[in-house]
């Protein structure tokens, strides 16, 4: 009865770990493209553009 419980806390960590895992890459990854998408933004404006809307 014990090991089954040892395995199956074995096996909840390494499914914690993995969501850890990939959580984390997912935010670095739209963290990435955030930057990116913002220095395009940023290079493709002119702030004389900007100032002209208002």
């Amino acid at each position: 009865m014990v090991s089954v419980e040892l395995k199956q806390e074995k096996h909840n960590a390494v499914v914690s770990f993995l969501m850890i895992v990939i959580a984390t890459l997912f935010l670095l990854y739209m963290g990435s493209s955030l930057v990116r998408s913002t220095k395009m933004f940023w290079e493709s404006c002119s702030i004389e553009e900007l100032l002209e809307l208002e």
